[in-house]
């Protein structure tokens, strides 16, 4: 039950201490991975103190991973990307240091911004270059099994009303249950709010449309329907218009991508699974008709508030009032993240910027500008070895990952939100890892094909 991609990443010649200890660091990235998955679960339904202990315990599991990457799987300054990391820790240490001094900022929340600055990009960088095929499909196998063990917990949150004991906070406040229309809830899963649930989603997303859609073996027909239906239901019940939108949207790049790029026989399983999809789509709307009405609701509510194109803008370029009320230094990194709002008035709230851009610029100035700018040539350099890839293998999982993987880079909260921040950083990672495996395998190909020749 993996995707092709998955499945047939050949591993580089490697020594037995290297290989083990990449696949060591695949168990710390699954370990990390689900415990940002059922943390959520475990703070609103068994006590919400256990907050501060699995938040450590996550961080905690992170740097044991990096050291482990470090000490045992050569992530050293030999590599370029790990110098260019330290240098990108130096610059955020020493702004950081600069604004807790002369600035707005306190050691407190300096500590707080490095956290959200680079405990999970080291992670996700190690991950990047540690991450075997082996690790990939078990993460690819987690997260289709956790998505689709997910979909009954969702139906229930979505039909039961907002003070059952599925829908309950953390705080136990039912008035804080956030509601798609009237007495419709939006569902949270196993996350503490919203966003996490649709975080994950949006992760889940390219993993099941290339398993659906590029899959294959015994059975495989039964299993794809179970996970393309999981996928269609866990969207109509989120409540999100974003996920609504990502689904069919990532859909038809996936089968352009692979119409373009893939094999005969992978060309004709994408007309297939196409009707498929119409069909299954079909289905689900009506069935859960209600969370239909209800997402269009939404769509016509926020139409009359802001404009598309607007709000497009707003979420990639940020707040205009972030341009307005900027200064070179920022208000200090780490300022506009939940947990500094937690530690300065006891709530979980965003004292700057509600978007990803605009708070990294609030918050660090001159620095946060070059910080999206890095994201930015991040996303470019990863779509192009990702068309790369497509084009030399067939392949169009890495597009799928890096479609995602801009938005997540350019829109998500991850300096701003536990959850997102812990995800984002390893969905980056991971993306990174898929498409240095596929690249390894693409340059394997030419190489048999001149052994042919000759």
């Amino acid at each position: 039950m993996l995707s092709q991609s998955a499945i047939h990443l050949g591993p580089p010649a490697r020594t037995r201490s290297r290989r083990r200890a990449r696949t060591t660091f695949g168990t710390v990235f699954l370990l990390v991975f689900l415990v940002a998955i059922f943390e959520g679960a475990a703070r609103k339904w068994v006590a919400g103190s256990l907050s501060l202990p699995l938040v450590l315990l996550r961080d905690l599991l992170a740097l044991y991973g990096i050291y482990y990457a470090m000490r045992y799987g050569g992530v050293t300054p030999a590599r370029p990307a790990v110098r260019l990391l330290l240098l990108w820790t130096g610059l955020v240490f020493a702004w950081g240091l600069v604004q807790a001094i002369a600035g707005d900022g306190t050691l407190a929340i300096m500590l707080v911004g490095l956290r959200f600055w680079l405990l999970y990009v080291w992670f996700g960088v190690a991950a990047a270059l540690l991450l075997e095929p082996e690790d990939v499909a078990a993460i690819c196998k987690t997260t289709l099994v956790l998505m689709v063990m997910m979909v009954p917990l969702v139906v229930l949150q979505h039909y039961l009303p907002p003070g059952s004991f599925l829908n309950r906070q953390v705080d136990g406040d039912e008035d804080k249950v956030f509601m798609m229309v009237n007495d419709i809830v939006r569902t949270t899963g196993t996350f503490s709010f919203t966003l996490g649930y649709t975080t994950f989603l949006a992760i889940a997303t390219p993993i099941a449309l290339q398993y659906v859609i590029g899959g294959g073996g015994k059975r495989h027909w039964l299993y794809a329907l179970v996970v393309l239906g999981s996928l269609l239901i866990s969207a109509l019940v989120s409540g999100s218009r974003a996920t609504v939108l990502l689904m069919p949207a990532l859909f038809v790049a996936a089968a352009l991508c692979m119409l373009a790029f893939g094999r005969a026989a992978l060309k004709r399983r994408v007309l297939v699974w196409a009707g498929m999809a119409v069909l299954v789509g079909a289905v689900g709307m009506t069935v859960f008709s209600d969370s239909v009405q209800g997402t269009i609701q939404r769509f016509h509510e926020a139409a009359e508030y802001e404009d598309f194109g607007d709000r497009m803008e707003t979420i990639f370029l940020g707040e205009s009032e972030a341009y307005v009320k900027q200064s070179l230094l920022g208000a200090g990194i780490g300022r506009g993240s939940n947990l500094a709002s937690y530690l300065e008035r006891g709530e979980i709230t965003f004292m700057l910027s509600e978007t990803e851009t605009g708070r990294s610029i609030e918050e660090a100035g001159l620095l946060g500008y070059v910080f999206v700018a890095l994201k930015f040539l991040v996303c470019m350099a990863g779509l192009w070895r990702a068309f790369g890839v497509a084009r030399r293998t067939g392949r169009c999982f890495a597009i799928l990952l890096w479609l995602v993987g801009t938005l997540c880079l350019m829109s998500w909260s991850l300096i701003g939100q536990l959850t997102t921040n812990v995800l984002g950083f390893l969905f980056i990672g991971f993306t990174m890892a898929v498409t240095r495996l596929e690249r390894l395998e693409g340059r394997k190909r030419p190489d048999r094909r001149r052994g042919h020749a000759r």
